[in-house]
């Protein structure tokens, strides 16, 4: 039996380039609804990615820099949230038309 090492597994995780917003698509209301849900679950992902990667940088012996794991955390739990939220007014907004008489 095989075993294959860990390391190479896991090397997609281990993303260096920070996360960039831009602000012209923040006040751009040209793009769609479906576009900025996407988005925002997207944005969900790669932070999810990026603390997964640090704590593994962490736990793995490669850093020892324990602030920017917090940072990391934080932004993967707030994008989280708003992704949660807007879905949440996604379903709200569904009722609300299922609940209109035509």
């Amino acid at each position: 039996m095989s075993i294959n090492p860990i390391t190479p597994n896991i090397m997609h995780l281990f993303n260096t380039e920070p996360l960039r917003v831009d602000n012209n698509q923040l006040t751009n209301a040209s793009g769609s609804f479906a576009d900025i849900l996407s988005e925002s679950m997207n944005t969900a992902e790669v932070t999810d990615f990026i603390d997964k990667g640090s704590t593994l940088e962490l736990m793995m012996g490669e850093t020892d820099d324990f602030a920017s794991l917090l940072i990391d955390i934080q932004k993967a739990e707030l994008s989280l949230n708003l992704a949660l939220q807007i879905r949440n007014k996604v379903i709200d907004a569904y009722n609300e038309v299922m609940r209109m008489s035509v």
